[in-house]
C-alpha cells in the first residue's frame, strides 16, 4: 500500500483530517478515544498494560510482543489501541508506524532534511521502542555538514526510490539530537552509521560510506537472515 493510499485510508476511517494549510491532524474523534484508552491503561499497573491491549483491540500476538519488549508507555500504547479500532485492515507494521506518526504530529516532528525519502524520520526513543518491536529494521543515523551523509542519503534513495519496502523498516535519526541514546542503546558515536537490526538487536553495521554495493548487499543479506525468535 503505497503511502497515499494509507493517508486516504486514515482521513476515510476519521483518524485524520485536512487542515487549512494542507496539512494533516488527528480528529477530535480519535483524540477522545486516545484519551480514553490512556485512561484505562493508566490504571493498570505496568506488567499489566500489555494484556489491556489485547482485550482492547482483541490483538494478542501484538500484545505479547509489547510485552515481551516491554514497551509500557501509555501514550504510545493508548495511540495504537485507538488506531487498531478505527483500522482494523491496518497490517500490525503499518499500525504500529503510524502510531510513532501521530505521536510526532501531536508532539513535534524529527529533523527530517538529511532523511532519504523512503525512510521514516524519528526521536530517539521511537526508534528504539520501533527497532524492538520489528524483525528486520535499517536504520540511518546522520547528521548536518556531513558530505558521507549526504552520499549516503543518495545511494539510499537509489536503492528504494521514494516508497518504503513491505518486508524492511525503513528509520532515519538525526544523531545530534540524541547523542547518548544511540551510544547508549545501539553503540552509535559516528556519523553516517548505518544499522541492521534483526529480531530487535544489531546484526550488523557500517560507519562512514560503504559503496552502493555494499550497502544492497547487506540490505539482501538482512532479507534472507531468520529472525532467532522464528527458528
Amino acid at each position: 500500500m503505497s503511502p497515499t493510499d494509507t493517508v486516504d485510508r486514515l482521513i476515510e476511517r476519521d483518524v485524520f483530517e485536512a487542515t487549512g494549510d494542507d496539512e494533516l491532524r488527528p480528529t477530535e474523534s480519535f483524540r477522545e478515544a486516545v484519551d480514553r484508552h490512556r485512561r484505562t491503561l493508566t490504571d493498570r499497573a505496568v506488567d499489566e498494560r500489555s494484556a489491556a491491549v489485547a482485550e482492547l483491540t482483541d490483538d494478542p500476538d501484538v500484545a505479547d510482543t509489547f510485552a515481551a519488549v516491554e514497551v509500557s508507555d501509555v501514550d504510545f500504547l493508548a495511540r495504537y489501541v485507538a488506531l487498531r479500532n478505527q483500522t482494523a485492515d491496518l497490517s500490525a507494521t503499518q499500525a504500529l508506524t503510524l502510531t510513532v506518526v501521530i505521536g510526532q504530529i501531536e508532539t513535534g516532528m524529527p529533523r527530517t532534511e538529511g532523511a532519504p525519502a523512503a525512510f521514516l524520520p524519528v526521536h530517539g526513543e521511537d526508534l528504539v521502542r520501533l527497532v524492538r518491536l520489528h524483525d528486520r529494521c535499517v536504520v540511518y543515523a546522520w547528521r548536518d555538514d556531513c558530505p558521507p551523509c549526504e552520499t549516503i542519503k543518495a545511494d539510499f534513495d537509489d536503492l528504494f526510490g521514494a516508497d518504503p519496502p513491505g518486508d524492511l523498516l525503513l528509520l532515519a535519526v538525526y544523531g545530534p539530537d540524541c547523542s547518548r541514546l544511540l551510544n547508549r542503546e545501539f553503540d552509535v558515536s559516528a556519523a553516517p552509521t548505518m544499522l541492521f537490526t534483526l529480531d530487535s538487536h544489531v546484526d550488523s553495521r557500517f560507519v562512514g560510506t560503504p559503496s552502493t554495493e555494499g550497502l544492497e548487499r547487506e540490505i539482501e543479506a538482512l532479507r534472507e537472515r531468520t529472525p532467532p525468535s522464528a527458528e
